[in-house]
């Protein structure tokens, strides 16, 4: 046993540990090289490697060909996902997936940290969440191939994520939502609407959106949300406010036999995107920097202050788990004042002693 020639071609033949071996050597020419690529294939028995995917394919065909067919079957963010592979296909691209190593992706990573943001109005520093979803989404390609056969490891879990990654803690001030209020009037009438209802339900908008008239449920009180990113259907309870809004949203549907609470007046079905009202009232009423999603942290920044469970409060959004609505249900100054003041009911005669000692002192 060893190497041969048959029919003008070289092919390796071993016995190992009772188990025999063989096969074509398809790349080579003459004897030694037989014995070298022999020599390779017996290493890789030996490290168990031997019969394990190769990765041949390089990380744009693999995810063209296999990754995209798969978000657009298993992801709604699909779309999201073809943007965030551009930087990735741009580095790694021509790899093939055998070749990217632990410290290729580190490189990436860091490449990706210090590459500034460039738009046409001004250059900004890239976020560590900004990276750190790439990592996760390039981690996810890799999960994929490794299903398909196509590598054995996954060289993103040696890689850490990037630290530093701070959750958004914006929602809307008291006096903002008044400003902003009075400028959601005329064409931007179904706006005030959605916010309304946002602020007292804590929908996401694609929610608001796929929102029907027979998914209100005036008897029981609650709304019955469908198609959800969770992929889970829930119920979610109404208080007085939303009830009044939705008998007004469910009797204008249902006159003007729309099938939306919601529907767009320029395409007569529901909504895509409010972005360009929502950033012109923003504007007028001058309030910076908040974004539409910012008005469901609101709802659940205003539910925590007011002391309800954070579990009800992950049941009311659409959670997974706690952890996800103490990202969002990040106390205002004043539930923190609220706190302190709560202690300090707790001691009143610490605060009799330092009064007292205020009026000596004056």
């Amino acid at each position: 046993m060893g190497v041969r020639k048959r029919k003008g071609k070289w092919h390796y033949d071993m016995m190992i540990d009772g188990v025999r071996y063989r096969g074509p050597i398809k790349t080579a020419r003459t004897k030694v090289q037989a014995e070298q690529a022999e020599a390779k294939v017996r290493l890789q028995i030996h490290q168990g490697l031997y019969g394990r995917p190769n990765g041949s394919n390089t990380l744009k065909e693999f995810v063209e060909k296999s990754y995209i067919p798969w978000a657009k079957a298993n992801k709604r963010s699909w779309k999201i996902d073809t943007s965030r592979l551009k930087p990735i296909l741009a580095f790694f691209g021509k790899k093939r997936l055998c070749e990217i190593s632990p410290f290729l992706v580190e490189k990436f990573k860091l490449e990706r940290r210090n590459a500034p943001v460039v738009t046409k109005k001004k250059k900004k520093p890239r976020s560590v969440g900004a990276v750190n979803r790439e990592l996760r989404l390039l981690s996810r390609v890799f999960r994929l191939a490794i299903v398909n056969q196509e590598i054995g490891e996954n060289p993103c879990r040696q890689v850490g994520v990037l630290k530093g990654e701070q959750g958004r803690t914006r929602y809307l001030l008291p006096d903002e939502e008044q400003r902003l209020m009075a400028v959601l009037t005329g064409d931007r009438s179904h706006l005030h609407s959605i916010v309304v209802l946002v602020l007292n339900t804590g929908l996401r908008v694609s929610e608001v959106f796929k929102l029907q008239t027979e998914h209100v449920d005036f008897h029981r009180g609650v709304l019955h949300i469908k198609q959800t990113k969770t992929d889970e259907d829930r119920e979610v309870p109404l208080n007085d406010t939303a009830r009044a809004l939705l008998h007004e949203l469910v009797d204008q549907a249902k006159q003007k036999k729309k099938v939306y609470l919601f529907t767009n007046p320029k395409t007569g079905t529901k909504y895509t995107t409010i972005k360009t009202a929502w950033w012109s009232a923003c504007k007028e009423a001058g309030i910076a920097d908040l974004r539409f999603h910012d008005l469901r942290h609101t709802f659940g920044t205003r539910a925590a202050d007011a002391g309800v469970p954070l579990p009800a409060i992950r049941d009311v959004m659409g959670h997974k788990s706690t952890q996800t609505t103490e990202r969002y249900a990040h106390a205002t100054d004043e539930g923190k004042r609220r706190a302190v003041e709560a202690v300090q009911a707790k001691s009143p005669g610490i605060v009799t002693i330092l009064s007292h000692r205020r009026v000596v002192n004056e």
